[in-house]
């Protein structure tokens, strides 16, 4: 094997002079970086096989036809006119997709990464080996972001092949999908929208935020209502529902002056009572506890001077129908005026479909989301909004007490779904 030393300003500058000068069999030894005590340089040990040795180490280079670009879609299969007899009558290989290409090409890259981040490294120097190390974290995340920007341009050819959507269709498809609104909700949005020229994606964009802002239902804030409510807060395990009761009633304490009162049925969950109690000492609130029917109507009875009851129930698995069933059974002793859902904005698409079916039995009337500051693709809220028909009533932004909870208001859903990713 020949091995040769190339130094240069940065790592790409000397993997470039490998290429150059070894071709696309090249193989990486080792990497360092290197001071001379005037400026830092890196090196790189790179390896050319010659003829008949063995070549199990992976090149660091695709041969052209491999790399992704124009030659990465061209057919390596021989002409019929130079294949042998006996070739031509096999069967041919099923030529390779475009979807398949990539995806092979971001496996090499990261393999490639992979033995670069793994590759032993000099101990004098820590410091070059944390660089080299958060070099390839860099490279990993880079190649993590590239795969989902491929992804998206790889929707947008299906779509306008197999869906044949025009193509500034197939590119708002694109954005919708991304941002995680359902395939068939996507696809119907999409089609409703007629009489714009193919490419006239931001005419498109613009008719169907006009089309949500009209469609999507909202409820006013509890802390505005007329009357005296009791609402009851339902929902799986660790979407906020606690957290979410102390920011209501801390709003409508300190800016709408109203008198509430707290009831937990919580009684699962360590530590859950206490986590309350602390919120209504803080905020002077009164709070009582509910294990059963006989015991929530006293606890309701004795607040009757509150304008506005909050209950926090335990947090229920949606796959669990005895425990949701006591739930419902608990709550029917007194019915509340408000039951609402809470939803973490993040959920898995299949996860929250199966948590608004499941809860569906209690009679939510409307949706509390949170964790918006979590969440990436706000699609799913938009999901669970058309797919149960309940309003909208708050969205939560963080952990901050009472900071972190907004009404919630159709213009900026429809901005995150629509102006996330411009592609």
């Amino acid at each position: 094997m020949q091995i040769r030393t190339f130094a240069g300003s940065s790592i790409k500058e000397a993997l470039r002079q490998v290429r150059e000068q070894l071709g696309t069999d090249a193989v990486i030894l080792e990497t360092r970086q290197c001071d001379d005590g005037r400026h830092e340089k890196f090196e790189v040990r790179a390896g050319l096989h010659e003829d008949g040795e063995s070549k199990d180490v992976t090149p660091l280079f695709p041969k052209a036809d491999q790399r992704f670009g124009a030659s990465a879609y061209q057919s390596s299969d021989p002409t019929p006119s130079s294949m042998p007899s006996t070739a031509k009558k096999q069967t041919k290989a099923k030529p390779p997709t475009v979807s398949d290409s990539v995806t092979e090409e971001l496996k090499a890259l990261r393999r490639e990464v992979k033995r670069m981040t793994l590759s032993p490294q000099p101990t004098a120097d820590d410091g070059t080996s944390l660089q080299l190390n958060e070099l390839g974290r860099h490279l990993d995340q880079g190649l993590s972001e590239t795969t989902d920007l491929l992804r998206a341009v790889l929707a947008e050819v299906r779509c306008q092949s197999g869906m044949g959507f025009s193509p500034s269709q197939a590119r708002l498809y694109s954005l919708l999908t991304y941002n995680g609104v359902e395939d068939v909700l996507a696809e119907e949005m999409v089609r409703n929208l007629e009489g714009f020229e193919p490419d006239d994606h931001q005419g498109l964009r613009r008719a169907l935020a006009r089309d949500l802002l009209q469609k999507i239902q909202l409820a006013p804030p509890l802390s505005r209502r007329p009357g005296k409510r009791v609402a009851a807060f339902l929902g799986p395990t660790g979407v906020g529902k606690t957290t979410t009761i102390a920011k209501i009633a801390a709003d409508a304490t300190i800016r709408f002056g109203r008198k509430v009162g707290l009831v937990t049925l919580d009684t699962y969950r360590i530590a859950a009572v206490e986590q309350l109690a602390a919120y209504g000492e803080i905020m002077g609130l009164e709070l009582k506890v509910a294990r059963s029917v006989e015991e929530l109507r006293k606890a309701i009875a004795s607040l009757a001077n509150c304008d506005l009851i909050l209950i926090d129930s335990a947090g229920r698995n949606p796959k669990d129908e005895r425990a949701l069933g006591e739930l419902g059974d608990l709550l029917d002793g007194h019915r509340a005026t408000d039951r609402v859902l809470c939803l973490a904005a993040g959920t898995n698409p299949r996860t929250l479909a199966e948590i608004t079916r499941a809860f569906a039995p209690l009679d939510y009337r409307e949706l509390v989301i949170t964790k918006m500051d979590e969440c990436v693709g706000h699609g799913s809220i938009l999901n669970a909004h058309l797919r149960t028909s309940r309003p909208l009533t708050y969205f939560t932004t963080g952990q901050r007490v009472p900071e972190d909870i907004e009404p919630a208001t159709a213009e900026r859903l429809v901005r995150l779904i629509l102006e996330q990713w411009n592609p």
